[in-house]
């Protein structure tokens, strides 16, 4: 097939294209333009009288009776002679497929729509900065721009779409690269104190994982045991106060009772009570201390709960924030995206428009049918769009 295409292309290259002579038609109608006083410089004048006035519906003929006028009209057309093209060579039409001194870019546009391009003319306007050209045959207007030009035409449609849509069209699969949380901790602060204001002393307490009553019964029971070792403090204070007696009473009777082995007896026992007694003793400053401890906590538990609680719950917050990122305050909190945007976060708008721009297909430039045109001209690609 691509040999075929090779020979094909090289025959009409050696073969010359043949030459459309100038007819009586040809003739009439340049005479009756001339006679109209149509003016000759101007081919969007020239082919709107052609097609509107003659209606001449044949795209070839209407091209050439265009082309034939603006060419020849001030060399050859003497208003004297009824036939005021009577000069004109049989040949003149040899240079109607010639590209002549056009712009590039409507050379481009006019090897894409097939047509000559003085059918081409520029519109005066621009879309998305791409200049505009109105193909004169059927009025559709195309905009035509190289390369860059294309790519920098569509950040200006990204950002209009962006501008007319809004943020809340926008496709989150691309806008959350763009999106990033501010400094949250001024807001987990108010919300944290707005959530333990609406909690009651009780709830704030056991969400802190305290029991006030569980505290208040630990402190009774080592009361009650503080209780129990000073009533055996006193019992065994009342025996070593009777062994004192009994020591008394046998220094009394006798003043060597002390050597005796039934004195010593008593002195031991004396001293083995007092060591008990120590010994409580020592047990119930480390109940009372507990004790205190207690009576500290219970006193306070609800300061100590309501910061732990806090400090839980912030890192709580915190977290659930980082992760779910702005659609925490939409789902959590009832914000739109746009509000929870410009509320807690930082959006690189300039960022997301040239992203949007480079990952839309270029297409969308083309009103008419979204699709991109190509052609190059001395080297250069030039891209075109219908926009009407």
């Amino acid at each position: 097939m691509k040999l075929y295409k090779i020979i094909q292309e090289q025959e009409e290259e050696e073969t010359p294209k043949k030459i459309r002579e100038i007819t009586p038609f040809h003739k009439k109608m340049l005479n009756a333009l001339s006679r109209m006083g149509v003016d000759d410089h101007s081919y969007p004048d020239i082919w709107r009288e052609v097609r509107d006035v003659f209606q001449i519906d044949d795209d070839d003929l209407a091209q050439e009776i265009s082309f034939l006028y603006y060419e020849f009209s001030g060399q050859v057309f003497d208003e004297d002679e009824k036939d005021g093209y009577k000069d004109l060579p049989l040949d003149a039409l040899s240079e109607f497929n010639e590209i002549g001194d056009f712009p590039d870019k409507e050379i481009a546009l006019s090897n894409e729509l097939g047509i000559p391009p003085f059918l081409l003319e520029e519109d005066g306007w621009d879309s998305y900065g791409l200049e505009v050209y109105e193909d004169l045959t059927d009025g559709s207007k195309y905009s035509v721009g190289t390369d860059d030009e294309a790519n920098e035409a569509m950040v200006e449609w990204a950002e209009e779409y962006y501008n007319n849509e809004g943020i809340e069209y926008m496709d989150r699969y691309y806008l959350d690269d763009f999106i990033e949380l501010n400094d949250i901790s001024t807001f987990v602060d108010e919300e944290v104190d707005y959530r333990l204001g609406d909690m009651s002393v009780n709830d704030i307490i056991e969400g802190a994982g305290y029991d006030k009553d569980d505290m208040e019964n630990k402190k009774e029971l080592l009361s009650s045991k503080a209780e129990e070792l000073s009533d055996d403090m006193e019992t065994i204070l009342n025996e070593v106060e009777e062994l004192q007696v009994e020591l008394d009473d046998m220094e009394a009777e006798d003043e060597d009772a002390y050597e005796t082995s039934e004195y010593q007896d008593i002195v031991d026992q004396q001293d083995e009570l007092k060591e008990q007694w120590e010994g409580k003793e020592s047990e119930i400053d480390d109940l009372e201390s507990q004790i205190s401890d207690l009576e500290y906590e219970i006193e306070n538990v609800l300061d100590t709960a309501r910061e732990e609680l806090r400090d839980e719950m912030e890192s709580d917050l915190t977290s659930d924030i980082e992760s779910e990122g702005v659609d925490y305050f939409i789902n959590n909190l009832g914000y739109s995206l746009t509000d929870a945007i410009d509320t807690f976060c930082y959006f690189d708008e300039s960022g997301f428009i040239t992203s949007l721009a480079e990952n839309e297909e270029r297409g969308l430039m083309a009103f008419h049918d979204h699709v991109e045109m190509y052609s190059q001209v001395n080297g250069i690609d030039y891209y075109m769009y219908r926009i009407e």
